[in-house]
């Protein structure tokens, strides 16, 4: 068999031949002029089969292909622009950026591939986050409250009781007062009359010793030495007094209310809540100071010498709800509605939530803190006689005592020897009087519930929280 290129030759000539007279190509003929017969070329291209069916394979397989391959090649194209965009959308999940916030910590944006670990994970944190946040405000709550469930005297006022409440209330506040100061070591030098018994005795003794009838018996030599012994005698009371005592204080100058006529008339319940909130922050200030004392003996090594005052600012909630029209005592009987008058829904407050933001205003203090939804504000005016090297421990005592803070703060010099002679023994430290404003936080949750109606109104609060327990429906009556 020839090869395909002379086959192709070979076709070439055989076609020229057709083209020619007669067919043939003899010498007869010429080229010129000669016609194409279609008959001669049907018969040949019969007779040729596998030579006309190279020839067409090679004349249409460079167009067939490029055809399919145009076709193929934008399919491709297709495809990888496809995967391209897939490619570029797991990319993102590569880069995701999460941002990251732990309580006390600032926001950190990290950078890594989101995956179902990895949402497990972060909500396991966050779970945890959770929880420890609660943990927190159930110790917060624990705190502040520090075991306070309950008022330590009932207020409701009652027909029965509207003429004595106030004194039954009065005295109940003044003792625990003066359990306070007990607690805190706290006491006075000897009272004149104490000490004038006490120095009656020792000259009586002195002149019996001398044997005179009187003093008026004794001589210059034995008046001097018995005004040496009196003195000796005072001095020796005033030491065996501070020798006992954690800091000197008295129930007069710590802001007790001084009868149970301010209660106003009727007694207002607001007033002698009041009354007892008053308590538990002058005894959270006694508290303060005792704990500053607590690693020394006395008062005369101890940083605290003496409480000179303690002023509870009142807040404007209890004057308004002090000015308020009296309510009716609690079993009176309550005044007809008209006919077909619906009876008064309760009050209905909004649920406390402690994880909505506070605002602040620093013009009112440093700390910026006041009153809010989540907590009251109260102040305190202190003033007292503190070792001068030693105030730093003060003040923070009283910053480790139940949310307190020290927000203002003068000192000046005080003479020791002045109060000795009042028999305030302050020891031989230099010492000096200190007026600081104290700042208290007192949460919502626990102390609007132990408010009386007026109090509460005036807060427009009831201490509940978003995180209480819905309260039950009450069951409906049995059908007849």
């Amino acid at each position: 068999m020839s090869s395909l290129g002379e086959q192709i030759q070979n076709l070439r000539e055989k076609l020229q031949s057709l083209g020619k007279k007669g067919g043939g190509g003899g010498e007869g003929g010429g080229s010129a002029g000669a016609k194409f017969d279609p008959k001669q070329a049907l018969a040949w291209v019969k007779s040729n089969p596998v030579i006309v069916a190279s020839v067409a394979v090679m004349i249409i397989a460079p167009a067939t292909a490029w055809w399919f391959a145009s076709d193929i090649h934008a399919a491709e194209d297709a495809a990888a622009s496809k995967r391209a965009q897939e490619l570029a959308a797991i990319e993102k999940f590569e880069k995701t950026t999460v941002e990251l916030t732990l309580p006390g910590k600032a926001p950190e944006q990290l950078v890594g591939v989101v995956n179902r670990k990895t949402v497990d994970k972060y909500k396991e944190l966050a779970d945890r986050l959770r929880g420890d946040a609660m943990s927190v405000q159930k110790s917060a709550m624990a705190h502040n409250q520090a075991g306070r469930n309950a008022l330590f005297a009932d207020i409701r006022v009652t027909r029965a009781n509207v003429n004595t409440i106030a004194e039954k209330v009065f005295d109940a506040v003044i003792a625990r007062g003066e359990e306070d100061l007990k607690k805190a070591r706290a006491g006075m030098p000897p009272s004149d009359q104490s000490l004038i018994d006490q120095l009656q005795r020792r000259q009586d003794q002195f002149i019996a010793a001398e044997r005179k009838a009187d003093r008026k018996g004794l001589n210059d030599e034995q008046l001097a030495r018995l005004q040496e012994s009196l003195r000796d005698k005072r001095l020796q009371l005033y030491a065996d007094a501070s020798s006992t005592i954690s800091f000197y204080a008295q129930l007069s100058d710590l802001g007790f209310p001084a009868s149970p006529a301010e209660a106003g008339t009727p007694p207002s319940e607001a007033k002698m809540f009041h009354w007892q909130w008053r308590v538990w922050i002058i005894e959270d200030i006694l508290a303060a100071l005792s704990a500053a004392n607590a690693p020394y003996r006395n008062v005369v090594d101890a940083p605290v010498k003496r409480v000179l005052s303690i002023a509870v600012r009142e807040e404007a909630a209890a004057k308004a709800a002090a000015g308020a029209a009296p309510e009716a005592p609690a079993d009176a009987p309550a005044e007809p509605l008209p006919e077909g008058a619906a009876a008064p829904a309760a009050p209905s407050y909004p649920a406390i939530d402690p994880k909505q933001p506070v605002s602040y205003d620093f013009t009112k203090s440093i700390t910026g803190r006041q009153g809010n939804s989540l907590y009251d504000v109260r102040t305190a005016s202190v003033q007292l006689i503190v070792a001068t090297s030693m105030l730093p421990e003060v003040v923070n005592a009283i910053s480790r005592q139940n949310f307190m803070t020290v927000t203002s703060l003068s000192v000046q010099p005080a003479d020791a020897f002045d109060a000795a002679d009042e028999g305030f023994i302050y020891g031989a430290q230099a010492v000096s009087e200190v007026r600081m404003t104290v700042e208290s936080l007192w949460l919502r949750p626990w102390i609007a519930r132990l408010m009386p109606a007026e109090l509460q109104k005036s807060k427009g609060t009831d201490g509940k929280t978003v995180d209480d327990a819905p309260a039950e429906a009450p069951a409906s009556e049995p059908t007849t």
